[in-house]
């Protein structure tokens, strides 16, 4: 009838306590195992999601506490031991062949995932694949049999990957593996792989195994026509001398010639150019230089073909002929002021100015204070709050329209810089229109 115990009477106190005690552990006994009953359930849904998670630095060579890892798959029943035979691959997403095709980051691995598994199943595989950053996935090959696939048979099954991606997801992918494994051996792998990708230089897609370099084979190769760009920069025909020079990288990668240092040497030769040239044409080195991020990425890792064509792009656009209308430093620091004071509504930022005008932002910085003595952020305050002042004494607009009207939303904040500014509050400010107007200026 569903009693935990029965009690015979007469009973004493002490026996009926006991018994009440007893099925009160019971109770609780139960509601333990139906809480993890219910937590493993929840564990076993969101497996996938802390394999992930266990995975995802493992795969990115971090050293790990590979015996916690291993015990970890034992609790979410995956067979993979210190000496289970696994591969490992790499995969680089390097480019969409239609713009109308991109996939979704998180519905392009669920794809992917399926096409693997799918793959590899054929060989009696199982895969555990993990997003690694925008352009990268990876996964390790397993078996929970004794068969395992041979690395001809790796090789096939990716190269039919890399086809599918390019026939239905309109996409080139490169694949880096290499021979066999076991857990033990995968961090060395991983940074071996990753070496491997920063040196295809060239974004070729395929598979790629580590014995196998992707440096380019000894050939003649002409080399770029510097003087030639150089003379056209001069001229004002950038877009042109730019064409020719992506057109030559071009011609490097389709040919094979283009390694990791061929397009290291290419860069620094077409920026000793760029700077040859831009004595000449009066152009100022913070408008081609690149920016700080590429800048360290070519001193600390291989820079991609698609980088240095990206920067060419931007760089050789300071040399074209209605890019400097006029050529003297003044003429540009008047459009600058112009610029601030037609959006004097908006919260102009040191970035776009630079956009705007083609500068490097910290050059624009030290160039304006060399130009105007002042630093450009507290003389873009000071032109907020001379529009202010004069808005506030000629119309009887709420002060927090007048904020408003500056390219201030927070009124409080608005405020505290006008009274730092011109010494008296917005409100202080207007009552005292009967005053003489102060002398307000930068």
């Amino acid at each position: 009838m569903g009693g935990f115990d029965y009690i015979l009477q007469p009973a004493r106190y002490e026996d009926i306590q006991a018994s009440v005690l007893r099925a009160v552990q019971k109770v609780k006994n139960r509601r333990e195992q139906q809480e993890y009953y219910s937590y493993g359930k929840m564990m076993y849904r969101r497996r996938d999601v802390l394999l992930e998670g266990l995975l995802k630095g493992w795969y990115i060579g971090e050293d790990v506490q590979l015996a916690s890892i291993l015990e970890d798959f034992e609790k979410l029943e995956c067979p993979i031991r210190a000496d289970t035979p696994i591969y490992f691959v790499l995969i680089q997403l390097l480019r969409w062949n239609s713009q109308d095709g991109i996939w979704n980051r998180d519905l392009l691995k669920y794809a992917f995932s399926n096409i693997l598994s799918e793959l590899f199943a054929q060989y009696g595989q199982k895969i555990l694949l993990v997003q690694l950053d925008r352009a990268s996935l990876a996964f390790l090959s397993y078996s929970d049999e004794s068969v395992f696939m041979d690395e001809s048979a790796l090789r096939r099954q990716l190269t039919a990957f890399t086809e599918v991606c390019q026939a239905h997801f309109h996409c080139e992918v490169a694949c880096y593996s290499g021979p066999r494994l076991s857990p033990p051996e995968l961090t060395a792998r991983t940074r071996e792989l990753f070496r491997l990708r920063n040196r295809n230089v060239a974004l070729a897609s395929g598979v790629f195994f580590p014995n196998e370099s992707l440096e380019a084979p000894q050939k003649h190769v002409d080399p770029p026509s510097l003087k030639r760009w150089e003379s056209l920069l001069g001229s004002g025909y950038a877009s042109l001398a730019c064409d020719e020079a992506q057109a030559y990288l071009d011609h490097l990668a389709q040919s094979g010639a283009l390694d990791a240092e061929n397009l290291q040497l290419f860069y620094q030769s077409v920026l000793q150019m760029l700077c040859n040239a831009a004595e000449t044409a009066s152009v100022p080195p913070g408008e081609f230089l690149p920016e700080q991020k590429l800048f360290q990425r070519s001193l600390n890792t291989y820079l991609t073909i698609d980088d240095v064509k990206n920067w060419m792009s931007h760089a050789f656009r300071a040399f074209q002929a209605d890019a400097h209308p006029k050529k003297d430093t003044k003429s540009q620091m008047e459009q600058i002021v112009q610029y601030i004071q037609n959006h004097i509504e908006r919260d102009v930022r040191r970035t776009e100015i630079a956009e705007e005008f083609y500068l490097n932002p910290d050059y624009l910085s030290r160039l304006f204070k060399k130009e105007m003595g002042v630093q450009l952020k507290d003389f873009i305050v000071a032109e907020k709050m001379k529009v202010a002042q004069n808005l506030l004494r000629t119309t009887a607009l709420p002060v927090s329209m007048v904020a408003a009207k500056v390219g201030y939303t927070n009124f409080s904040h608005f405020s505290q810089v006008y009274k730092k500014m011109i010494g008296r509050s917005p409100a202080e400010d207007r009552a005292s229109q009967t005053e003489k107007p102060s002398d307000f200026s930068v």
